[in-house]
């Protein structure tokens, strides 16, 4: 079986981006457990990212940035994942939607000064998608947006806000109040804003490092200006499955890599241990073998499924349409979400006892592993998605089942 390891996929003179993913993840993995214990947020890797570009990874290099693809982008998120989930998590929410934007922005100047602050300026972008009220699915918001002359007010709440001790700028999605039809909007508001607050609520039993609190918006003025195209809610548009290919993608590699790590200190762990029993290291033993290769198999055919999307993506993204275009980009995360959870589960297996021992990072990863399928599209919408286009039902369709 091939070793899983990163090489950038393009015969050109770009930096190799595998060896930068690479490297970080050797330093943060020395660090992983102690931040996971203490429920800390490793601000010292966002310092390292930063000096690295990897911040700026996707991002042009006329701008500061490495210059990477989707496909380079999923394969450094796979290996970072390997060294340290928890910040590839919480990167993750930074790296997508800058991804999308620069697939849908154009070259206006708004764009290029974003970039340049991005790239050259090392500034951190996210938090203002997930709420309360709908939990981790991604749709109409309960945060609102009443329009006052030229500016605009916000209020509502955010929650699942990954690297909030470091956000220089919220991209904050709500509703527009009183639009016909109704509408929604994305607004960039720099963390300085009177009326943004972030409250510390993040004790989780996995991906505790990501420092993922809550983002309070209470009546937060913004000007019109700052405010992205208004979209309509409801319909599935280009917009929508962008931001779906560049956070289901990556998604589908961050917990994959946590699947590699456990498999990879699994391999280790049963060559060296020899019970007093056994004439060989546990290895030998039918179980054991078995469990490996479930895992294996379950990370290749991961592994395969989100690389081989991602290159169609690059390669025909105008195919991506209308509900069958999402549904193609949320099925490698429905997938690789779920296999990266039962190859754990094998490893978990093979490893025994001593897999609930903290010493060990594989109860780390067992515990890292289990948040995948809660991201956008948790699994019961994934599949109502997958099974009504598979049979030709639209989702607007009424009622709804």
């Amino acid at each position: 079986m091939e070793d899983f390891a990163v090489a950038h996929h393009r015969d050109d003179s770009l930096e190799d981006l595998g060896e930068v993913a690479a490297e970080l993840a050797g330093d943060f993995a020395s660090r992983a457990a102690e931040h996971d214990r203490a429920n800390s947020f490793a601000l010292e890797n966002v310092d390292k990212m930063k000096a690295a570009g990897y911040t700026a990874l996707i991002v042009p290099e006329r701008y500061g940035g490495l210059g990477a693809d989707l496909v380079d982008y999923v394969l450094c998120q796979e290996q970072l994942a390997q060294g340290d989930a928890a910040t590839a998590l919480a990167i993750n929410m930074h790296l997508f939607g800058i991804g999308s934007m620069l697939e849908l922005g154009g070259d206006s100047p708004d764009q290029a000064l974003f970039l340049e602050m991005v790239g050259r300026g090392r500034r951190i972008v996210g938090g203002g998608i997930s709420e309360p009220e709908t939990g981790g699915d991604w749709g109409a918001f309960a945060t609102r947006a009443r329009r006052d002359g030229e500016f605009y007010v916000l209020n509502g709440r955010k929650i699942f806000t990954s690297l909030s001790p470091v956000i220089d700028i919220f991209m904050v999605m709500a509703t527009i109040e009183d639009h016909d039809p109704p509408a929604g909007a994305t607004f960039v508001i720099p963390r300085t804003t009177p009326g943004l607050e972030i409250v510390e609520t993040w004790d989780a039993m996995g991906m505790r490092a990501t420092a993922s609190h809550d983002l309070i918006i209470k009546d937060v003025r913004v000007p019109a200006i700052s405010m992205s195209d208004v979209r309509p809610v409801g319909p599935v548009g280009e917009q929508a499955i962008s931001l779906f290919a560049w956070f289901g993608l990556s998604i589908a590699a961050v917990y994959t890599g946590i699947a590699i790590a456990a498999l990879k200190f699994t391999k280790d762990f049963c060559a060296k241990l020899k019970p007093l029993s056994l004439p060989r290291p546990i290895k030998y033993l039918p179980a054991i073998q078995f469990a490996v290769a479930e895992a294996e198999a379950l990370i290749a055919q991961s592994r395969a499924l989100y690389l081989g999307t991602a290159q169609d993506y690059i390669r025909e993204r105008r195919s991506f349409e209308g509900e069958a275009g999402l549904a193609r980009v949320v099925i490698p995360k429905y997938v690789a979400t779920n296999n990266a959870l039962e190859a754990v589960d094998c490893c978990m297996e093979a490893v025994g006892a001593h897999g609930m021992l903290r010493r060990y990072p594989i109860e780390r990863y067992y515990r890292d592993v289990r948040a995948g399928v809660n991201h956008p599209l948790s699994n019961a919408r994934a599949r109502e998605l997958i099974g009504k286009t598979a049979l030709g039902i639209s989702l607007a369709e009424t009622p709804r089942w």
